[in-house]
């Protein structure tokens, strides 16, 4: 078994080495032509802390990549985590791994929602979620968000009640907490009044909570996982992974939580017993090591992209005004409408194709996504000081010659 007490806690350190990510076929660096700078994928750009790549050397020194019995490691590890962050202490018994948060959501969704039966989502949405009825048969519903401009992207549980009045065939909320694409954090009374009405109309909830740990200090409510709402036991599994908070998405390594013996079951057993298989012996590593050593890094993380965020707004707000953006409270996203600043049905396309920005086409999130991109600015100082003075002066001359055009 891999010891993690010995490995080192570190503080977290915001340069990035661009030809390496290159070199080592990172997706988000290699998918497009070098002189593209990316901004699309939900990755940062950092480097792992010190003691997650030592859990590694550490299996790797030992030359040991056989069969393990980490499974009890990975759900301690996550409930110290759980607890010391956010003073909910899930039991580990409760929790076990999976491969990645998309499989362990899907698993979930389609165990909880039969064939036909309705899964609500959140638009605009991560766009990955809208693939999973299509390719599971289940019926999408649509619980959209809407805009304020002083409070930015919000949902309404009235909305959501209105909605499972209407379906009652309605069977799983696929909750995506904290929201992507527009980072926004609902409150403990929200969270209480979902749960409510999942009790109410017969529905579970299916918990993305990979965004957990990027929720900024200055955030107009903290996170509040969505299991530790009462009521919340028999209606609601949580699905997560340190993967986007330590950039370690491809070692494949998440969990799925559960404070119900028999909703656990229930999911469990829908599926083949080996169709889901275990999370890789690396990814548990370093699961482990991240949430056991990685408290002052992530810390250390959240304060660089709260600058980030802030730098981004203030650089929006003086150089390309006609930008409508709402600073997230959690995430590495910001959520853009660029709609005024007449670039077409796929603004995306058109900053790839003009700026050599890319970033995420907002009509991918579904519905209210038009006229929108969502840029990640989870990166290097000077590596978003280029991307936008890419993306600035474009966006801010096309508004000029958009609204020229319409004063005909």
């Amino acid at each position: 078994m891999t010891r993690t007490d010995d490995l080192r806690p570190c503080a977290f350190n915001p340069s990035i080495d661009v030809e390496q990510k290159r070199g080592n076929r990172n997706a988000k660096w290699s998918k497009y032509a070098t002189e593209t700078l990316p901004a699309w994928v939900a990755e940062h750009d950092f480097r792992p802390p010190p003691a997650v790549l030592d859990a590694m050397r550490t299996t790797i020194d030992r030359g040991d990549f056989g069969y393990h019995d980490l499974e009890d490691d990975v759900g301690a590890a996550f409930a110290r985590w759980s607890a010391e962050r956010y003073g909910w202490s899930p039991d580990p018994k409760f929790v076990h791994s999976c491969v990645d948060v998309l499989q362990g959501v899907t698993a979930a969704v389609t165990a909880l929602a039969g064939p036909d039966e309705g899964v609500i989502l959140t638009p605009p949405i991560y766009h990955v979620f809208l693939q999973i009825c299509p390719t599971a048969r289940r019926r999408q519903l649509e619980w959209p968000m809407r805009y304020d401009p002083s409070r930015g992207w919000t949902l309404d549980p009235d909305d959501l009640e209105a909605l499972v009045r209407r379906e009652p065939r309605a069977r799983v909320l696929l909750w995506c907490h904290p929201h992507n694409p527009t980072g926004w954090v609902p409150d403990a009374e929200i969270l209480a009044r979902i749960v409510e009405l999942a009790h109410a109309y017969d529905f579970c909830v299916v918990s993305d909570e990979i965004h957990a740990d990027l929720v900024y200090r200055d955030s107009s409510s903290p996170f509040v996982p969505l299991l530790s709402i009462p009521g919340a036991a028999g209606r609601v599994v949580t699905v997560t992974s340190p993967a986007k908070t330590f950039s370690i998405s491809g070692l494949r390594c998440a969990v799925m939580a559960y404070a119900d013996r028999d909703l656990r079951r229930r999911v469990r057993q829908a599926h083949p017993p080996l169709l889901l298989g275990h999370a890789a012996r690396t990814g548990i590593d370093a699961t482990v090591a991240a949430w056991t050593h990685g408290a002052a890094w992530a810390d250390g993380l959240l304060a660089h992209l709260a600058e980030l965020r802030d730098r981004l707004a203030a650089r929006l707000s003086a150089e390309a005004p006609e930008v409508a953006f709402h600073r997230p409270d959690a995430t590495f996203l910001a959520w853009l409408d660029v709609s005024a600043c007449g670039l077409g049905d796929a603004p995306a396309t058109r900053l790839l194709n003009d700026a050599g920005v890319a970033v995420s086409e907002g009509t991918e999130f579904g519905t209210n996504g038009d006229g929108h991109v969502r840029l990640n600015f989870g990166t290097s100082e000077a590596v978003l000081d280029e991307v936008l003075g890419r993306l600035l002066p474009y966006l801010q001359a096309q508004a000029r010659h958009a609204g020229r055009t319409s004063m005909g």
